[in-house]
């Protein structure tokens, strides 16, 4: 059989088992679990039983031997102090630093001696700063200590040299194991330096073997302990204390660990159970952990106990367990038929009824009336039925009354289901998607982007951001939509108004024209009054009182105004009929041209008692600009600062090159502009509420940002309430 045939072949038994317990009984259903369940309680049990004891003595094993380890490790640290201690004792005694600085090996020897001897050192070896040996002593079988005459090579402790290169006369000290070259057994060896003048003149190590180590640590820990060096060698054991050197080697290559595994335990923190092992022909349980002290890791140590006291007990009456098995299978059979008969009749009857309102039935009722769950269930079931039927009733109506609503609705309203289909709500939709499918012939469906049917792009749409205009043949619809979501949030579709909008479209459209033509023809004549008003004020000197030339200044300067206006309204008028203003192009030097704007504000600002400050950066490159164009932005920034600045405050003209742009600044200490009303200042006709004193028709700024625009540059403010203002025009510069 293949694999492809094997893998068909076991989603049909899965079936076939799916169906075969579908098709039984209920009652079946019912008694089959509690046999089931009744034979895995039983079998649990036994295995409870019979292993509880088990499973206890080996936790309790376990727990000693983690024990045991800590034990070890607080040993090993007591140790250390003791070593700490007659270390210092060694080096700090008196005129020691001088003879290993003068070099007086008889003299050290004579200091050390004594201090050795009395705090019971088994290994001292004292160096000078030149990593030289000067005092070597070991304490002999009888318990003096002597010292040893035979030469000694420091270059095996690293220690020595460690110390000696730090030259910390309060490093901290070097900890090792390793083997002694006289006696060839390996020691516990602490070195420390010894200070002098804040130089090290020397080294002291204090050693302890390991055949007297672990003695002590079998009798603190009450286990059996093994130290591991050199990649998992075995190097000394309390299994191999009264061992002749035979067989304590095989003994201790027994015991040795693979080096991965070494480098593993080292590289843990804390102690952990290891493996069973059989040695001296009795079975042990391991846990091994690093044996570090203070800052360096020295090895690795294991503690051992005998697992001979585990006793492995086994269920001694089965047949008890045996007959207490039958006997509630056999009860759970009794009761589960029992329990069946009565579930099974008013589930019965539940089922029936059921299907009767499934079907459409809502006046069917179950009519069980029992003071348990099942009886519970089948009121609450009739319950709900009730509820199905008032609710379903309460639906049809609010269904009708919808249907009735949206006929009246003179809108057309469409719903776009999560598929993105489109579904007519009332009959003006259908009447409107006709309409449009009619006029697509006269003209393709485009969206207007504007707030004029025209197309003209503007910043601040006078329609809702959710609603969108579209222009098909001669008719303007209007778009208005909104998402449709449940209580909790999920999205059920959008909901879209439809709105004829062309006599809309078309007012805005005759506004424009108009406003484009008064201005125009408001402009000749006013220009001819301004020009002859600026002849009269030349030519009247000396001829008409100064009250006439105030009036005639008067005139001129509400002519100017007007101008300005028209002037402002045409470009407006420019912009909404064309979305762009008509520019004359050409290499323009921004100095030169804000130098002869600024000229004659000069006198104005003097006589409204305002500081004029000019900051004009020097060989500035050209821009590529309408002089006319830019012209009227440099005036109207300066004139909004001179209009919106009250006596006695100041208004700068700073400009400079920046990251590549020419940047002009027209900086006031006027009122300020709030943050609302910043969102809002480039828009037409918008004007700032609180300024509404002084004249205008809110259209400068948003003529300004066109112009700017249309120069591929950029204008923004930056503005606090009673701080003033400050709009930076920033233009691209000329490449070549």
């Amino acid at each position: 059989m293949t694999q492809v045939e094997g893998s068909e072949k076991r989603p049909k038994t899965l079936r076939r088992l799916y169906e075969l317990a579908a098709s039984i009984s209920i009652r079946g259903k019912i008694v089959l679990p509690y046999l089931i369940l009744t034979l895995l309680v039983t079998a649990i049990g036994l295995y409870v039983v019979t292993n509880l004891v088990v499973t206890s003595l080996d936790e309790r094993l376990t727990n000693q031997l983690l024990e045991a380890g800590r034990v070890v490790s607080d040993s090993m640290a007591r140790w250390e102090m003791d070593h700490l201690e007659s270390a210092r004792a060694v080096a700090f005694t008196v005129g020691l630093t001088d003879a290993l600085k003068a070099g007086d090996r008889e003299r050290a020897v004579a200091l050390a001696q004594p201090a050795a001897a009395v705090r019971s050192v088994e290994s001292l070896i004292i160096t000078n700063a030149q990593g030289q040996v000067v005092v070597h002593g070991m304490r002999q079988d009888d318990g003096t200590f002597e010292i040893i005459e035979e030469p000694f090579d420091a270059s095996g402790l690293w220690m020595v040299q460690a110390l000696l290169d730090a030259g910390d006369p309060n490093g901290l000290p070097k900890r090792s194991l390793g083997i002694h070259l006289l006696d060839q057994r390996y020691y516990y060896l602490t070195a420390i330096p010894i200070p002098l003048d804040e130089q090290v003149t020397g080294v002291v190590i204090v050693g302890t073997s390991l055949d007297t180590l672990l003695p002590h640590l079998k009798l603190t820990s009450l286990a059996d302990v093994t130290i591991y060096h050199n990649d998992g060698k075995a190097i000394g054991s309390t299994f191999t204390l009264a061992d002749p050197p035979e067989s304590k080697a095989n003994t201790l290559a027994e015991l040795s660990i693979t080096p991965e595994s070494y480098q593993s335990i080292l590289s843990n923190i804390n102690v952990t159970t290891g493996e069973n092992v059989e040695t001296r022909d009795r079975s042990y349980r391991l846990a091994r952990g690093p044996l570090r002290v203070g800052n360096d890791s020295l090895g690795v140590f294991s503690v051992a106990l005998p697992t001979n006291f585990i006793v492995e007990q086994r269920a001694t009456n089965r047949n008890v367990y045996i007959a207490v098995f039958v006997t509630t299978m056999l009860g759970v059979v009794i009761v589960g038929y029992v329990i069946a008969q009565l579930i099974i009749r008013p589930l019965s009857s539940l089922v029936q009824t059921s299907q009767a309102v499934a079907d459409g039935n809502l006046e069917q009722r179950t009519g069980i009336v029992r003071g348990d769950e099942i009886g519970f269930l089948a009121e609450t079931f009739d319950e709900m039925t009730g509820r199905l039927a008032d609710r379903t009733r309460a639906l049809e109506e609010t269904l009708g009354r919808m249907k009735a609503i949206l006929s009246s609705i003179g809108d057309g309203v469409l719903l776009e289901d999560l598929e993105q289909n489109l579904i007519p709500l009332n009959a003006a939709a259908e009447f409107m998607l006709q309409e449009m499918a009619d006029n697509f012939l006269l003209g393709p469906l485009r969206e207007l982007t504007s707030e004029n049917p025209g197309g003209a792009l503007d910043q601040q749409p006078t329609w809702p951001a959710d609603q969108r205009r579209f222009e098909v043949g001669k008719k303007v619809l209007s778009a208005h939509s909104a998402a449709v979501r449940t209580e909790d949030g999920e999205h059920l579709g959008t909901v879209i108004v439809l709105r004829d909008v062309t006599a809309e479209a078309e007012a805005d459209r005759v506004k424009n024209a108009f406003v484009a033509h008064v201005s125009h023809e408001l402009r000749t004549p006013l220009t001819a009054i301004k020009g002859y008003s600026e002849l009269m004020l030349i030519g009247a000197t000396g001829l008409i009182s100064s009250e006439q030339q105030g009036f005639l200044k008067t005139i001129h300067h509400h002519t100017e105004s007007l101008v300005n206006m028209i002037n402002t309204l045409l470009d407006f008028s420019e912009i909404e009929a064309w979305d762009r203003l008509k520019l004359n192009r050409y290499p323009v030097q921004l100095s030169t041209l804000v130098e002869e704007t600024v000229e004659p504000w000069y006198p104005e600002m003097k006589e409204k008692g305002l500081d004029f400050k000019v900051d004009i950066s020097e060989n500035l490159p050209v821009v590529n600009a309408d002089n006319k164009r830019l012209t009227w932005v440099i005036v109207n920034l300066i004139r909004n600062a001179w209009q919106y600045t009250p006596s006695g405050g100041c208004v700068t003209v700073r400009l400079y090159e920046q990251n590549g742009n020419i940047v002009l600044d027209v900086q006031d200490t006027g009122v300020g502009i709030s943050k609302g009303d910043q969102q809002k200042l480039f828009s037409r006709f918008y004007r700032v509420a609180d300024t509404t004193q002084i004249r205008g028709i809110g259209l400068g700024l948003y003529v300004a940002k066109a112009i700017i625009d249309g120069h591929e540059g950029k204008i923004q403010v930056r503005s606090e309430e009673g701080a003033g203002s400050t709009f930076s025009v920033i233009m691209p510069v000329l490449k070549e």
